[in-house]
């Protein structure tokens, strides 16, 4: 860690509040002329940084930039010592980049590792498509860690990372956001968060070694692409600190590795869906149909009825939810 990033760390530990060049100086192990150089390329990044005579440094309270000691400030002490975290300016993808470096130098077991961008130039959901990630509005995140578990209880990660982001908003902005199956996350009507679970496989007996979980999560967006803009929303500038959610969701989201065959999350999931009730458009491959979302099974699967009255179990595919027929 540099000397700019330890003192960044100091002021987001102590974050509204104003901490001597003095302080600074001895705790980083550089000059007092030194914390002033670092402290001038901080606020050249972006970073409110208020200085005042006797007093020192303090960073202010509204400064929002997704980094790696703004996550760590937001942490327990234990998961900070467990997660390293890497931050950066602009990535093609958070899941990319997780994937290039799992290839290169792999993942120690019981490893955890956490990447973020404040933005993405080919950011990725399912089924191939983009994920609209502009600059400083967002959290552009990929979560890695190792697992044994089996591919089916692998699967299991992506409803648990969708129930984690209801449950850091609901608890850092007391709003109600609804999963539209299987990985979307909705706020009034529009769709603020997607979720894309990778994993890296072991040939020889069909488990998980790698779990890459991206998510992208609309802040402050308000200018979207005209393709996406009729369905597409964002939480609210003033909603929340990005690193505070951010940090928030990996803690939700550390709860549940440790049960992916336990499924414990599927109460909450079923109990925050967006579609359980209504009459939904399924599309599998070329093939629609209309039915009605009755249940979601312990698997995550959605158990609809469809218009001729049978039933059937949907694992894969997206559906587009009608707006009538709650």
């Amino acid at each position: 860690m540099s000397a700019k990033e330890k003192i960044l760390e100091i002021l987001e530990e102590n974050r509204g509040g104003y901490v001597s060049g003095e302080f600074l100086a001895a705790q980083v192990q550089i000059s007092r002329a030194a914390v002033w150089k670092a402290i001038t390329a901080l606020r050249g990044q972006g970073y409110d940084i208020q200085g005042v005579t006797k007093l020192g440094y303090a960073l202010a309270e509204d400064t929002d930039r997704l980094t790696a000691a703004g996550i760590g400030a937001c942490l327990s002490p234990v998961l900070r010592e467990q997660l390293s975290i890497l931050s950066y300016e602009t990535l093609d993808s958070t899941n990319n980049e997780a994937k290039r470096l799992l290839t290169a130098d792999g993942l120690d077991d019981g490893k955890m590792l956490l990447i973020t961008a404040e933005q993405q130039t080919a950011g990725r959901g399912r089924l191939g498509r983009s994920f609209y990630s502009p600059l400083g509005t967002g959290i552009y995140m990929s979560f890695v860690f190792t697992a044994s578990a089996s591919l089916a209880d692998a699967v299991g990660i992506t409803g648990a990372a969708a129930v984690s982001v209801v449950q850091a908003i609901r608890r850092l902005t007391g709003k109600e956001p609804q999963i539209k199956w299987v990985n979307d996350i909705f706020l009034e009507g529009k769709k603020i968060c997607g979720i894309l679970t990778e994993a890296v496989t072991s040939l020889e007996n069909s488990r998980a070694q790698q779990i890459v979980v991206g998510i992208g999560i609309n802040c402050a967006t308000a200018d979207f692409p005209k393709e996406v803009a009729a369905v597409a929303g964002s939480l609210g500038a003033d909603s929340v600190r990005r690193c505070a959610l951010c940090a928030a969701v990996v803690e939700a989201l550390c709860g549940f590795i440790g049960q992916l065959g336990e499924r414990s999350w599927m109460e909450e999931y079923r109990a925050a869906s967006l579609v359980l009730g209504r009459e939904i458009l399924c599309i599998q491959g070329e093939n629609t149909f209309l039915a009605v979302a009755e249940a979601i099974d312990d698997d995550g699967g959605l158990v609809v009825r469809c218009t001729d009255g049978s039933s059937k179990t949907l694992h894969s595919g997206e559906i587009s939810v009608r707006l009538t027929g709650k």
